[in-house]
């Protein structure tokens, strides 16, 4: 038989562990809900940071579709920029071709190429009697096109040109020679080439020497210096189209090339432009 002393601590016993229990789960209570806490506001602060990394990534999408488009449309303006000058070349080609003009075209590079044999004799600058007839042919056909690429000095495009929002830098007379002789020489040869193939055209049709590279309205506003189509350079033996290693090369590259070199579009130009290429 238990003496009420010895119930009396059991009960005690009992009632200090079960306080003790209840001060332990009390205690895991309440450090659960601070670790809740902290893993909610974590949680928080990660889907601020995927927000806000979410954000920059649409932010810089829409940077690089700005930036494709950009290239885009700069694409578009090259592409229609060489479709202009290969109609140019390609014109004054056919027109002299039609009228038995001997000539040739490097699409690829804009150049219309008028060889030695139509135009001089051997280590000469003076055209021959056909050479002159070449030219003259060449000066008329041009007449005809570039007003439409170009600013006519004084007076208005030309109403029958076709819609185009591009034109033309420079036109230039290129003189050629190949490899034999004296470098000075041949130097001193193409530049004198170049210089009388200029003076009979400009001799034959004036107007080529009233017209001037392309300016675009934004220009016109700050700009008044003109800066006239035709120029005249002599590049000697420096730029050969093949090897000076048979005579048949040679030949090749006793030349005149005409270079056409098509002025950027102005931002005025542009939606002209993207009419053309579409």
């Amino acid at each position: 038989m238990r003496s009420p002393r010895s119930s009396s601590f059991e009960n005690d016993h009992e009632e200090s562990f079960f306080v003790s229990m209840t001060d332990m789960m009390v205690g895991m209570i309440f450090m659960f809900i601070i670790m809740l806490m902290f893993f909610a506001l974590k949680f928080n602060d990660d889907s601020s940071d995927l927000r806000q990394e979410k954000d920059r990534l649409a932010q810089q999408n829409i940077l690089l579709k700005e930036e494709k488009r950009r290239l885009n449309e700069q694409l578009l303006l090259l592409q229609g920029a060489v479709h202009a000058r290969d109609n140019l070349v390609e014109n004054v080609y056919r027109s002299l071709k039609a009228q038995g003009v001997n000539v040739m075209i490097d699409i690829d590079n804009g150049i219309l190429r008028l060889p030695e044999s139509i135009l001089f004799p051997v280590n000469k600058a003076e055209l021959t009697p056909d050479g002159n007839v070449a030219v003259r042919k060449l000066a008329s056909a041009l007449s005809r096109v570039l007003p439409c690429y170009s600013q006519l000095d004084g007076e208005a495009r030309p109403a029958d040109c076709p819609a185009n929002a591009f034109g033309l830098e420079a036109l230039l007379v290129e003189g050629h020679t190949d490899s034999d002789g004296r470098e000075d020489l041949n130097w001193r040869l193409s530049m004198e080439r170049a210089l009388h193939t200029y003076h009979v055209l400009t001799s034959e049709q004036p107007l080529l020497t009233h017209l001037f590279r392309w300016v675009s309205d934004d220009e016109k506003d700050t700009n008044g210096t003109k800066y006239p189509l035709l120029s005249v350079a002599g590049y000697g033996m420096t730029r050969p189209i093949a090897l000076n290693d048979t005579q048949e090369n040679k030949n090749k590259n006793r030349r005149i090339d005409l270079r056409f070199i098509m002025s950027p579009p102005a931002k005025v130009e542009i939606n002209a432009a993207k009419r053309m290429v579409q």
